[in-house]
């Protein structure tokens, strides 16, 4: 269901995005450039998503022992540094357009913007529908709901120019919209590069998982501990645990246990524990 839904969802944006690009060079509206721009990114959004579907059902190898999640990252690493170089052409633009105005043909320009948001209330439809269960396709459904805000406010400024002839409007709100581009890709640049780096996930303290496992019946020490994340909601840990001298059934209830523990409280789905007997 998810997988046709980003199908469907990739599939539209695209062809919005190329409609809007055109439009925006027949029109002369460097607004609705800027909108196909956001809608590239918010398309290779919905690609790399698509991507962490089919690779999270592939089998895993020998030779890639957590599959190819990283891929995933890799992609929005690559989209990130994308939007940083289209950003500050939409701001050379903007600054031009600001010095010397470009007439813009106000009500084709509506046309394609209404187009372009109706496209996006679709995109986030078809994805709502889907269920959104999956943490990328969620992402992607953030995503679209941040675009049908930008369609819109686009949909506002043409209809300001028609009834003013005020083309300032145009470069103006492109750089509004540059600012949005820039602030998604910051996080995105943030957010993959954490990853890459194997840094703790955010909204997880590592203090508070060791205190976590402490509470469990026969663990004397927690040491050694790594947390990180393979792609974006995947996390993984690897620990010591001292324990008290016990037989093998119960270590093996005790880690069983902690393993629960880790993926109610924190959503740690790969565990690897290695037990230590307390010194006495």
């Amino acid at each position: 269901m998810q997988r046709r839904a980003l199908v469907w969802c990739l599939g539209i944006t695209s062809v919005a995005m190329v409609g809007e690009a055109i439009g925006g060079w027949v029109t002369g509206s460097l607004m609705l450039l800027s909108d196909a721009v956001h809608m590239l990114s918010h398309s290779v959004a919905l690609g790399v998503s698509y991507v962490a579907v089919v690779i999270a059902n592939r089998r895993r190898t020998a030779r890639s022992h957590y599959g190819l999640f990283r891929a995933e990252i890799l992609a929005s690493l690559f989209n990130a540094i994308g939007l940083f170089v289209l950003t500050a052409w939409i701001v050379y633009e903007s600054i031009e357009r600001l010095q010397s105005p470009v007439h813009v043909v106000g009500p084709a320009m509506v046309v394609v913007a209404i187009i372009g948001l109706l496209v996006n209330v679709l995109t986030a439809w078809i994805l709502g529908r889907s269920g959104a269960e999956d943490l990328n396709t969620r992402s992607a459904l953030l995503h679209m709901l941040g675009d049908m805000f930008s369609s819109a406010v686009i949909v506002v400024g043409g209809v300001v120019l028609i009834q003013t002839g005020w083309n300032w409007i145009d470069p103006v709100l492109s750089l509004a919209v540059a600012a949005v581009i820039l602030w998604w890709a910051v996080g995105l640049l943030r957010s993959s590069c954490s990853i890459l780096l194997e840094r703790a996930p955010e909204g997880v303290e590592p203090d508070d998982v060791v205190d976590a496992m402490r509470v469990e019946a026969g663990v004397r020490g927690v040491h050694d501990m790594h947390i990180w994340e393979i792609t974006s909601g995947y996390i993984c840990l690897t620990t010591h645990i001292v324990v008290d001298d016990t037989h093998v059934s119960e270590t093996a209830r005790l880690l069983e246990s902690i393993c629960d523990l880790l993926w109610e409280r924190f959503q740690i789905a790969h565990v690897t524990l290695q037990i230590e007997a307390a010194v006495r």
